[in-house]
């Protein structure tokens, strides 16, 4: 294999962002708020920049949006899985949406 041959066959690394766990607000010991903070790629339902403190809505359609702090209706509720975290904003009668939480991370406060 020729070096030219070598670069051709290889592939860009791609980084995944993952949510830390110790963003995780618990509500009861099973379900969990999600705390995203201030994001460029997020804002509010009225449009409005996403803001310190603010948590991960997700709509029924898989939609992210942000809400203030304090938070915890249907669609801001997760529960905590291997594959990370599982939302379902209209309950059984609608969709699960997975969203990246890692287990552990390293350089921890």
């Amino acid at each position: 294999m020729t070096p030219s041959t070598a670069k051709q066959l290889t592939h860009p690394i791609a980084a995944i962002e993952v949510f830390a766990p110790d963003r995780l607000r618990a509500l009861d010991g099973q379900e969990f708020i999600l705390t995203v903070d201030a994001r460029p790629d997020l804002s509010r339902d009225d449009g409005s920049p996403s803001q310190l403190g603010d948590v991960l809505s997700v709509q029924p359609d898989g939609t992210l949006q942000t809400r203030p702090e304090g938070t915890a209706g249907n669609f801001e509720r997760c529960v905590k899985t291997p594959a990370g975290l599982v939302y379902r904003p209209i309950g059984p009668d609608g969709r699960s949406f997975l969203i990246p939480c890692a287990a552990d991370v390293p350089n921890k406060p």
